[in-house]
């Protein structure tokens, strides 16, 4: 029965790791889109720009994701941000993926290229969008989130003093002495 369990505990562990390890590199939760699915050659890449809120970058940076996995030995990617090379290196943090280490504004004009074997491709240039806004007003949300939380405890508070406060007082329940 012991060994039973302990498979049940395994495969339900397994199962959450399988959930929660994609989620560990970039993607839609921490990142944007810029560029999906592009054909560069031999090669499918997609351009992603990392959130500077999430804590996984002090500044939105770049990542150039091969969606086929790594390009060949040898491969170099160069990014440039309107006329600047940008220095460019595997990623530590995401698989079959390069990436800037530094920030990109809204308004740059960003040129990828991929050279290996003595070829060279080039993505379309993108332009940097603004950020996202919420259509959601964050603030007042938070506010009034906090003025409620705060009344409710004022008023949980209030009624346990009040219990707190009540004589106790024992009834005879119909019990003849």
């Amino acid at each position: 029965m012991q060994t039973m369990r302990s498979a049940i505990r395994l495969i339900a562990f397994l199962a959450a790791m399988s959930i929660a390890l994609p989620a560990m590199a970039h993607g839609d939760h921490d990142a944007r889109p810029l560029l999906r699915r592009a054909e560069v050659g031999p090669y499918t890449v997609s351009l992603w720009q990392v959130y500077p809120d999430v804590g996984s970058a002090i500044i939105p940076h770049l990542i150039v994701m091969f969606d086929d996995g790594m390009p060949d030995e040898g491969a170099v990617v160069s990014v440039q941000v309107g006329s600047e090379n940008v220095h460019v290196m595997p990623s530590m943090t995401t698989t079959g993926a390069w990436e800037t280490m530094s920030g990109v504004e809204p308004g740059d004009v960003v040129s990828v290229t991929i050279s290996a074997r003595g070829e060279s491709w080039s993505l379309p240039t993108v332009v940097i969008p603004p950020p996202l806004t919420s259509v959601l007003p964050m603030r007042a949300l938070i506010a009034i989130s906090i003025f409620l939380a705060t009344a409710v405890a004022w008023w949980a508070a209030g009624r346990t003093a009040q219990a707190w406060r009540r004589p106790i007082t024992y009834r005879n329940v119909g019990l003849d002495g």
